[in-house]
């Protein structure tokens, strides 16, 4: 039995423009009729054409699939596949990242209603943090872009930190902002733990906020009530302070951003 290319597209839902697209490719040749001018597929092209949608189905590239089908004998297939296996753990492994990841996002975003104006005493992250950035101005010196960078290319796993000196809280102007990853992301902390200005944060007892900060204002002055919570549980400021920004907003008062904030305290 002989097949035109709309008879292709109607039996295997194939379109016309991807068959003719995969004889060009030398997927299948089928020959041409000399009186009529058509190309007629019979059903071994048929089924070459299903099961080039078969290995495409298992995301092996257009040049792979062609290859196994026309070129690789079932030795070399084999290694193919091993090497596809291989591939598809790598991005499994990656997804399962992404996914963590995406989760503590959701967290974040969900900690501003629940925790604004609230206070609760717990570890904070365990992270490498490095900043290029005081208040407003970035720092520039060509080492300092480098590192940046690096930091940079390692998204999503990152988060975009603040960390305040202790002795800027709450009276201080100085609020530096950057990178943080957290620990149990070792492939990413393997890239940045020996970066020049990256630091090592351990888990201290701390005081966990959200902070809802507008354009203009301070976020050291903002630390106010959660050291108030402190002295009223006999408690005191014992460290740096970290975060990071949840999410930018703009209200009727303008724009607001909120921030987790973690403020390592000791017994009075």
């Amino acid at each position: 039995m002989k097949y035109k290319t709309g008879d292709v597209e109607r039996i295997l839902g194939i379109p016309a423009e991807t068959v003719r697209f995969l004889e060009k490719k030398g997927l299948v040749n089928p020959p041409r009729d000399e009186s009529s001018g058509y190309r007629y597929y019979n059903s071994v092209d048929l089924n070459k054409l299903v099961a080039y949608k078969f290995y495409r189905s298992f995301e092996f590239s257009l040049d792979e699939s062609t290859e196994i089908l026309n070129l690789l004998s079932h030795v070399e297939s084999a290694e193919q596949i091993e090497h596809h296996i291989n591939v598809i753990q790598q991005r499994i492994a990656h997804y399962k990242v992404l996914l963590e990841r995406l989760k503590e996002l959701r967290h974040s975003f969900k900690q501003v209603d629940l925790m604004q104006g609230k206070f609760q005493i717990e570890d904070s992250p365990d992270l490498f943090l490095y900043y290029n950035q005081v208040n407003d101005q970035f720092k520039m010196s060509k080492m300092q872009r480098e590192v940046t960078l690096e930091w940079l290319s390692q998204m999503p796993l990152i988060q975009l930190a603040l960390y305040i000196p202790q002795h800027m809280v709450p009276e201080g102007d100085n609020v530096y902002f950057g990178y943080a990853v957290r620990t149990k992301y070792q492939e990413v902390v393997d890239r940045v733990i020996d970066l020049p200005l990256t630091k090592k944060i351990p888990p201290r007892k701390s005081v966990f906020t959200v902070i809802k900060c507008y354009e203009g204002e301070r976020i050291n002055r903002l630390l106010q009530p959660a050291l108030d919570f402190m002295d009223e549980h006999g408690m005191a400021l014992a460290g740096d302070v970290i975060g990071w920004i949840i999410h930018e907003d703009e209200d009727e008062q303008g724009i607001v951003r909120y921030f987790e904030v973690w403020l390592p305290v000791a017994a009075k």
